[in-house]
C-alpha cells in the first residue's frame, strides 16, 4: 500500500527592522571677488622769486596708480532630514537711515522727514533635500546673503538664489552669480583721476549624504 504524506512548516512571522531616514548636509558658500584699479594725473605749480624781485614760473606733472585685490567667502549650512525642509537664518539689525517725503496736496506744499530703521544683513538658507539611488541628491533650495556695501555709502548689498539641482554627493556644485563693472573717471582742476573696478559673486553648492 502506497501512502502519501503532506507535511506542511508554518512561516516564521517576518520581523519589520526600522531604519533611521537618512540625513543630507547642504553647504552653500558665497564667494566674492574684485579687482580695483585707480590712475591719477595731478598737476602742481608755484612761483619764485628772485633776489632780484623777478618771478619765474615752475610747475610740474605727477603720476600714480593703485591696483586693489579683494577676495572674500562667507559660507553656511545646515543638516535636512531625506525628503524634508530646512530654514536656517543667521542675521544681525544694522542701523539704515530713511528720508520720507510728505506732500499737502491742499497746499501743494511738501515736507522732508528723516528717521532710521533697522535691516536685517545677514545669510539665511531654506532647503529641501531627497536622497536617489547612485549617490545622488536632488536640492531644492534658496540662499540669500546680504552685506553692507564697501564703498562706506551705508547701502545694503543682497544677493539671492533659487534653484532645483541634481547632484552627486560630496560635490560642489556652482548655481548662480553676478558681475558687476564700473568706470569712473572724474576730472579736477589741475588733474584726472580715473577709477575701474569689477566684482563678481559665485554661489556654490554641495549636498553631502551622512
Amino acid at each position: 500500500m502506497l501512502v502519501l504524506a503532506v507535511v506542511g512548516a508554518s512561516a516564521a512571522p517576518a520581523v519589520a527592522l526600522s531604519q533611521s531616514p537618512r540625513m543630507v548636509r547642504v553647504d552653500v558658500q558665497f564667494q566674492h571677488t574684485g579687482v580695483e584699479r585707480g590712475e591719477a594725473v595731478q598737476g602742481r605749480g608755484g612761483v619764485i622769486i628772485t633776489e632780484r624781485g623777478g618771478v619765474r614760473p615752475r610747475g610740474g606733472i605727477g603720476a600714480g596708480s593703485t591696483d586693489t585685490r579683494m577676495r572674500r567667502s562667507t559660507g553656511i549650512f545646515t543638516i535636512v532630514q531625506d525628503g524634508g525642509e530646512s530654514t536656517l537664518t543667521v542675521t544681525s539689525q544694522v542701523p539704515y537711515p530713511q528720508v520720507a517725503f510728505y506732500r499737502d496736496y491742499a497746499t501743494g506744499a511738501g515736507h522732508l522727514v528723516r528717521g532710521v530703521v533697522f535691516r536685517q544683513v545677514g545669510t539665511s538658507l531654506r532647503v529641501r533635500a531627497a536622497v536617489l539611488p547612485g549617490n545622488q541628491v536632488r536640492v531644492r533650495l534658496t540662499p540669500s546673503i546680504s552685506w553692507l556695501s564697501a564703498d562706506g555709502s551705508g547701502a545694503i548689498d543682497f544677493a539671492e538664489a533659487a534653484t532645483e539641482v541634481l547632484v552627486a554627493s560630496g560635490q560642489p556644485l556652482a548655481i548662480g552669480g553676478s558681475n558687476t563693472q564700473i568706470h569712473a573717471v572724474t576730472r579736477e582742476v589741475l588733474g584726472i583721476t580715473a577709477r575701474e573696478g569689477s566684482t563678481a559673486t559665485t554661489v556654490v553648492l554641495t549636498a553631502t549624504t551622512q
